[in-house]
């Protein structure tokens, strides 16, 4: 896979890409705005990521407002119900600011769902769903039930359990999507050492793949865990203190080495008595 790391800011143009002369078509991710024909202009300050073997551009950056991209799974709160959907609100990181977008859940966006054998939401329900809709000018819209099978695979009201707040960036690793920002990172300190005109050297502790902490819980306890692009995270477990050291474990794992994490949870695990 082929990478290129760039940092720009709002209202940037980008250049003209390589893949322009082939007439390749790119798909345009997070963080930038097309204009027709062919301008591209930054809306979110962060890294410029170009993958040129699956011909796509995002913008990568770490911050705490969410903004509704398709089919990023995410935690909502039920808000009202009306005559056929569900006002939810979608809460925004760890923010100390409220930042709150809403959305509509359609009654019968579960799986197999019909009018008699719909979920019944109230009022401050949580649900894992993703977003099928999203558009500047309307509310996005959800769905809690897997697009390419038309299961629930995960989706659906999140009973139980205790949620709290992780930073976006934490939140897209937790999901998987540290293995394309790790290898940034590594394209950088080689550009950085060829710039000192030093010979790069990978030493290995510092690699992560952003799921340690996730992986050496699962291997001593038991709990359910759900994950939302929005900074949201559902913890469930039969024992409060579990949950909580799950919860602490994630929290200040953010800026851990691989090995550190995994440090971090035998120290937790012995403090629970594991």
């Amino acid at each position: 896979m082929s990478l290129v790391v760039q940092v720009h800011f709002p209202g940037e143009t980008l250049p003209p890409l390589e893949d322009e002369k082939k007439k390749a078509t790119f798909k345009v991710g997070p963080g930038l705005t097309h204009i027709l024909p062919s301008t591209l202009i930054v809306n979110r300050a962060g890294e410029l990521n170009i993958d040129q073997r699956k011909h796509t551009i995002w913008m990568e950056s770490n911050g705490k407002r969410y903004v509704a991209s398709q089919n990023d799974a995410i935690i909502a709160t039920v808000l009202r119900s009306t005559s056929d959907s569900y006002i939810c609100a979608i809460p925004s990181s760890n923010s100390p600011v409220s930042s709150t977008s809403q959305a509509v859940l359609p009654h019968l966006a579960f799986s197999q769902a019909t009018k008699k054998t719909r979920p019944m939401l109230h009022q401050g329900s949580v649900v894992y769903a993703r977003i099928s809709l999203a558009n500047k000018h309307i509310d996005p819209e959800l769905e809690c039930y897997d697009a390419d099978s038309g299961k629930a695979e995960g989706f659906g009201e999140l009973k139980g359990g205790f949620i709290f707040g992780v930073s976006l960036g934490m939140a897209r690793r937790l999901l998987g999507d540290a293995k394309k920002t790790g290898s940034l990172r590594l394209r950088q300190r080689k550009a950085e050492a060829e710039r000192r005109g030093e010979k790069y050297q990978d030493a290995g502790v510092d690699v992560s793949s952003g799921r340690e902490v996730l992986e050496e819980l699962g291997e001593s306890l038991s709990f359910e865990l759900a994950v939302g692009r929005n900074g949201r995270v559902w913890v469930h477990s039969g024992d409060p203190k579990t949950t909580l050291c799950v919860m602490r474990c994630i929290q200040q794992s953010e800026f851990l080495t691989g090995k550190e994490q995994r440090q971090l949870v035998k120290e937790a695990l012995k403090a629970l008595g594991q």
